[in-house]
């Protein structure tokens, strides 16, 4: 779960992704579009894994 500090820049992020995809992109665009993806789901999953470790001590 993430915190409201950190919630706005993985919505960010997923509309990025979005943004970058819509339609008929080159793929130029859909490549920077996935590497945006990934980076926001690391983001989110390295968030959650640090809050765990927050609240569990």
């Amino acid at each position: 779960m993430l915190t409201l500090k950190q919630s706005p820049i993985a919505v960010i992020g997923m509309l990025l992704t979005c943004s970058l995809a819509d339609g008929e992109p080159e793929p130029g665009k859909l490549i920077i579009a996935l590497c945006v993806l990934v980076l926001t789901v690391l983001y989110v999953l390295a968030c959650t894994y640090v809050n765990q470790r927050k609240y569990e001590s």
